[in-house]
């Protein structure tokens, strides 16, 4: 892929998380210099294939000043960060406060484009999780710069949370009771589809100030998805659905079960009562792309991708 000459220099924030680590190695491999946002130098490791294509940078969002250290004439910079993981109930004040510090910052630099992977998001029962991607996307478009959105459900891979709920549930419990709004319908997409927008979008002109939703070709319920990776780990599962189940009881189901914690798990329960369904292609007219079925990505995920 080629990227316009005038787009070199790159900053990604949450370069240590799980797809911000990814796409970091994918740019640098594509020869452009990253500038890799972190709080702690310590906790990245660097192959030494790309190592002269990356600068760490520590700082915080949270904290405006430990920006500083950021080079001001960057070309693109890339929003991958949210406090949700942080198992923190006031992950949205939190978020608006990054992003309104990455704003300040953006504003003083040369950089030419901004792009913020949000939430797929449709239907009236919007989650606390979901109304805080959406503010940060209502101040990421406040920056001087143009501003990409790419509007994404569930995304498959081998370190994604939503993933490794799924197989968590999958692997640890032969009889699942669930609530109804397991019926929910969603369209996941895989991380190497994530990662091919991600890119594609650096640069491009009808990209600019625009918001896309990006999604695979297979619209499921949750409870066809837990389904289909018991299948796909040929091991037989029963889902008994009870008519009342609270997102908090729910949130501690996933607690008990799985990895994750607790203000996370309840964020994303109530995520999973609404839809989330694809409604806008029109980045298919600029990118035309087959995308990973879900079964494809599952497998993948499995073998660690």
């Amino acid at each position: 892929m080629d990227f316009p000459k005038n787009f070199k220099k790159i900053l990604i924030t949450g370069a240590n998380g799980y797809i911000g680590s990814k796409l970091l190695i994918s740019l640098a491999e594509k020869g452009l210099h990253i500038y890799a946002l972190v709080r702690s130098k310590a906790k990245v490791s660097i192959d030494p294939s790309i190592k002269n294509q990356i600068t760490l940078i520590e700082g915080d969002l949270l904290i405006e000043d430990s920006l500083k250290n950021i080079p001001k004439d960057l070309d693109a910079a890339y929003y991958l960060v949210h406090s949700m993981n942080k198992g923190t109930k006031n992950f949205r004040q939190l978020d608006q406060i990054a992003a309104t510090n990455f704003v300040h910052f953006i504003n003083t630099t040369s950089c030419q484009q901004i792009i913020y992977l949000g939430a797929l998001i449709h239907g009236k029962a919007v989650s606390k999780h979901f109304s805080s991607r959406l503010e940060v996307e209502k101040i990421l478009q406040k920056a001087k710069c143009p501003v990409t959105v790419l509007r994404a459900g569930i995304i498959i891979g081998s370190g994604s949370a939503s993933y490794k709920i799924i197989d968590d549930l999958v692997r640890k419990l032969p009889i699942m009771i669930a609530p109804r709004w397991l019926r929910s319908r969603c369209q996941p997409i895989s991380i190497e589809d994530v990662l091919f927008y991600l890119s594609s979008v650096l640069g491009h002109a009808n990209c600019m100030n625009q918001t896309f939703e990006i999604a695979g070709p297979d619209i499921l319920t949750y409870k066809q998805m837990l389904l289909e990776v018991a299948k796909i780990r040929n091991c037989k599962r029963w889902i008994l659905e009870v008519p009342v189940l609270t997102p908090s009881l729910s949130s501690y189901w996933l607690l008990l079960v799985t990895s994750t914690n607790f203000s996370l798990a309840k964020s994303l329960v109530e995520s999973l009562r609404s839809d989330a369904i694809c409604t806008n292609t029109k980045i298919q007219e600029i990118f035309p792309r087959k995308c990973l079925s879900f079964q494809e990505a599952i497998r993948r995920a499995m073998q660690g991708n």
